[in-house]
């Protein structure tokens, strides 16, 4: 009993002195969409999380933009006071001290379609990996990144992935549909995941293993557990884009004029549409999704799919469209 008041008598000295010192502190940090975005631009999702978990103690945060290796190093060696955000591994947690946890990610393992035919899921470690330098993917997915190629941002890993340098890249999984929906729309459905390796893992603050270090972490985590049950205070998964098919209305042969109609049954209404009207493809007609057992496809070319008119003058309206009338842009 002794002991443990000597120690909360210790601890609590060290947490005033940390917060009479303390009205700005330094945070390591490096460009991690959609958690931490680039310097001078507005805040991350999980940069705007601590921003406002330590706004209770009126204490703000002086970004300083590090690649997260070098972070590291600074702060197991005590020249920077504290880093973020940082997955939670035995290996680091011998270096450095971690908070409680500040929010959570599913992280998965991606591989490019057009390779998929050589590629022997059985047997992940017959194939090349990437990985980014200095990132950790929490110990389930880092078993399998020994022998990675490294590379130094996600960007740089992912266009080695789709020109086929490597076979597989654990990445975050809304890292990477960020990615992918900002830089590499049209190359997205190439991407896939395996769906028998998931890492859910937890992203914490890192500080020194100092007297200093154990102050900043029992504050943060005393901060954390005030606002435990505020479930805003966790970041919302980025959804991959799908793509939609766009087409626009051209003439067919023999049919110069595109109508279009507002119903499949006989009772129904007809407009129509000017050449060039763009169109946004509700639903294909079933002949022209499914195999046909003759090459005379004239019922698949007149076979009606639904649309939403996107411009001209009937624009908003839902029609049913014959398929020959269609050109996907």
């Amino acid at each position: 009993m002794k002991y443990l008041i000597v120690f909360i008598v210790k601890l609590s000295l060290l947490l005033g002195a940390f917060a009479s010192q303390a009205t700005s502190l330094s945070v390591s940090t490096n460009h991690w969409a959609p958690y931490i975005n680039e310097k001078n631009q507005p805040l991350g999702s999980a940069a705007d999380i601590l921003r406002q978990v330590l706004s209770q103690e009126q204490l703000t945060i002086n970004w300083r933009y590090q690649h997260y290796e070098l972070a590291f190093a600074l702060v197991a060696n005590n020249q920077q006071p504290a880093a973020f955000p940082y997955f939670k591994t035995a290996k680091r947690q011998q270096q450095v001290l971690y908070s409680a946890p500040i929010f959570s990610v599913v992280s998965k393992i991606y591989y490019n379609r057009q390779g998929e035919s050589k590629l022997n899921m059985e047997q992940l470690a017959d194939h090349k990996f990437g990985r980014v330098a200095g990132y950790s993917y929490g110990e389930v997915i880092d078993a399998y990144l020994n022998d990675a190629k490294i590379f130094t941002n996600e960007k740089a890993a992912l266009a080695s992935l789709l020109n086929n340098n490597i076979d597989f890249l654990p990445m975050t999984e809304s890292v990477m549909n960020t990615l992918l929906n900002q830089d590499y729309r049209d190359q997205a459905l190439l991407i896939k995941h395996l769906d028998n390796i998931v890492g859910q893992d937890s992203l914490h603050l890192i500080a020194p293993k100092t007297a200093q270090g154990t102050a900043l972490i029992a504050k943060v985590n005393q901060l954390l557990a005030q606002v435990a049950n505020i479930n805003s205070l966790q970041p919302a998964t980025v959804k991959r884009f799908k793509p939609k098919d766009i087409a626009r209305l051209i003439p067919a042969e023999g049919y110069p004029a595109i109508v279009g109609q507002v119903a499949l049954t006989k009772a129904t209404q007809y407009y129509t549409l000017p050449q060039g009207t763009r169109v946004l493809i509700l639903r294909w007609s079933d002949k022209i999704i499914q195999a046909s057992k003759t090459d005379r496809l004239y019922k698949s070319m007149v076979d009606l799919s639904q649309v939403v008119v996107l411009n001209g003058p009937h624009v908003g309206k839902e029609l049913y469209i014959k398929n020959m009338y269609l050109e996907i842009q």
